[in-house]
């Protein structure tokens, strides 16, 4: 009875953890919530929101997956594109707090999608923990699934960043500029 009773405060606790994480996952940047943010509507035709993301979009190397959204508010100027890992641990020193899989910033308000395998939209810029481009889930091996959030936001005013910008130089420039967020998660399991 109480190995019984200490596994289910066990995966209470769990739960509670993964909640957690996906409410700062979604957060927009650091000082950048405002009361009135609006939310944007993410979906992709490359797996189900919340579901296993296919191998051919993984591996570490993998092609992109197809993404879309939908509610921008008046005055959208730019988009950023966020994938992370959520479930990682992460390298002592990584302001972001976590692995940055992809990064896509300045598209522009007139794009509200991204198709499988790209390319990304003419004059927005990527990167990656790999250099400038998509790097898809690869947890390490032994790990259970990973949580991978898509982010989407809408800016009221396009990024000016100098060239080799990192993730933590995009979402200071994000700062004050979001106007609507959006997200979208898939999970991946190490490979065997």
């Amino acid at each position: 009875m109480r190995t019984r009773l200490a596994g289910h405060l066990l995966g209470a606790v769990v739960m509670l953890g993964l909640a957690a994480t996906f409410a700062s996952a979604q957060a927009p940047a650091q000082g950048a919530r405002r009361p009135g943010l609006s939310m944007l509507t993410v979906t992709s035709t490359s797996f189900a929101d919340g579901a296993e993301i296919p191998a051919k979009y993984a591996g570490g190397q993998g092609i992109s997956p197809q993404l879309s959204w939908t509610g921008a508010p008046e005055g959208t100027a730019a988009y950023v594109l966020v994938m992370h890992d959520v479930d990682v641990a992460v390298p002592a020193g990584n302001l972001a707090g976590d692995i940055t899989h992809w990064v896509v910033y300045n598209i522009p308000a007139t794009t509200t999608s991204i198709p499988e395998g790209g390319p990304i939209p003419s004059g927005a810029g990527q990167l990656s923990m790999r250099g400038p481009q998509y790097m898809g889930p690869a947890p390490p091996a032994g790990h259970p699934f990973h949580h991978y959030v898509f982010q989407i936001y809408a800016l009221n005013a396009p990024l000016a960043l100098q060239a080799g910008a990192t993730r933590a130089d995009i979402e200071k420039a994000m700062d004050g500029k979001i106007v609507a967020r959006g997200a979208y998660v898939g999970r991946a399991k190490p490979a065997q």
